[in-house]
């Protein structure tokens, strides 16, 4: 008999872990911040020693434009992200209401800066407990949630710099490239639903956890990852408004910061030792920029030391971008939903937790 995950109780749990393995924990988060810190360090190196150089070019960049591409990528992450992994929760047999969805998604988005891997999961289970929704149907979701925008990302970044980068590409963007390629089919067959929803409910009997009674049909996976990618070429177009005046770059070449960019997302996403994946990204988004960039965009740039700068700087200024795009979602979609925000049992959508189903 098919069961539903809803209601699944939560008892209260310890930190019962010893000492020593508490050290050991915040040791890793020390050195997995010194690790970034030393990124982001090399990162500003040529900023500070070009600025004379580079200042001409960063001034170019206008602050208009960058509020302007915020309110994009802002638009970008309700309706393309937000909006699909509510869409998986009704597929998986759960409603929530849009603006709770949108708070919820958002928040625990930004709890990925947080050092460790698991506050973005844990936040959202956290989150999801006042309307019914059970851990393991909410932390099923937003792997799969994950898993098609990656996937999405990966298939971007080839298909804008996969005959380009066979010429021009080297070092850690040809790595990074040659790691989409292999790593695009494996996810691609591990979200389809035939063997994304097995290997799922296996899991969920071993841990003695109520299955999956609704697994999604392979067109609406194909449909949510067709969304994604139509949102990533929407995405480049905020960031090529960002960088266009300062790169002189043309419109009719906003696939090459569509593909740089989606390169670097993938980059920061794997890093799991870099909260939001802070300087890989920024890293592997100057090598991709650098490698794609096209010869009349390069010739502005004699110095190669001066072009590193740049992007350098850009990089940077994609991170406060992007950062500004979650603010402002998260912002809007606390007044939308300030009942839910202020754990309020009067909130829409909100139900009282029982006792977990027998199947």
């Amino acid at each position: 008999m098919e069961s539903s995950a809803v209601g699944e109780s939560y008892p209260a749990r310890q930190d019962t872990a010893p000492p020593q393995k508490s050290r050991w924990r915040w040791l890793r988060r020390g050195v997995a911040l010194l690790l970034t810190l030393a990124v982001f360090a090399w990162i500003a190196k040529p900023i500070v020693l070009r600025w004379a150089d580079v200042r001409d070019q960063v001034r170019m960049t206008s602050p208009l434009r960058v509020l302007v591409a915020a309110l994009m990528f802002s638009l970008f992450l309700f309706a393309f992200r937000a909006s699909v992994w509510r869409r998986i929760l009704l597929v998986l047999g759960q409603r929530i209401p849009v603006a709770a969805a949108t708070r919820i998604w958002s928040t625990s988005e930004l709890s990925r800066y947080l050092p460790g891997v698991i506050w973005q999961v844990v936040s959202r289970i956290y989150l999801c407990r006042p309307y019914g929704i059970a851990g393991s149907v909410c932390s099923t979701s937003q792997i799969l949630e994950l898993s098609i925008f990656t996937l999405a990302n990966l298939l971007l970044a080839i298909g804008c710099l996969m005959w380009l980068g066979w010429k021009t590409f080297h070092g850690a963007a040809l790595g990074w490239l040659i790691g989409a390629l292999i790593l695009s089919p494996a996810l691609l067959c591990l979200v389809h639903p035939r063997i994304f929803f097995p290997i799922t409910n296996a899991v969920m009997k071993r841990l003695g956890k109520p299955t999956l009674g609704r697994p999604m049909r392979f067109r609406v996976l194909l449909g949510m990852l067709l969304w994604n990618i139509l949102g990533l070429i929407w995405q480049s177009m905020a960031i090529w408004l960002i960088v266009s005046v300062p790169l002189q770059l043309q419109f009719t070449k906003w696939w090459v910061v569509a593909g740089a960019y989606s390169l670097a997302w993938c980059a920061g996403f794997l890093a799991f030792w870099a909260p939001g994946g802070l300087g890989v990204r920024e890293i592997v988004f100057i090598a991709a920029m650098d490698a794609a960039m096209p010869p009349a965009v390069r010739k502005h740039f004699a110095d190669p030391a001066v072009r590193v700068g740049f992007l350098a700087f850009l990089s940077v200024l994609l991170r406060v971008w992007a950062t500004l795009g979650e603010l402002t979602l998260a912002g809007i979609a606390f007044l939308l939903d300030y009942q839910g925000a202020m754990d309020r049992p009067d909130a829409p959508g909100r139900t009282a937790l029982t006792a977990e189903p027998q199947a």
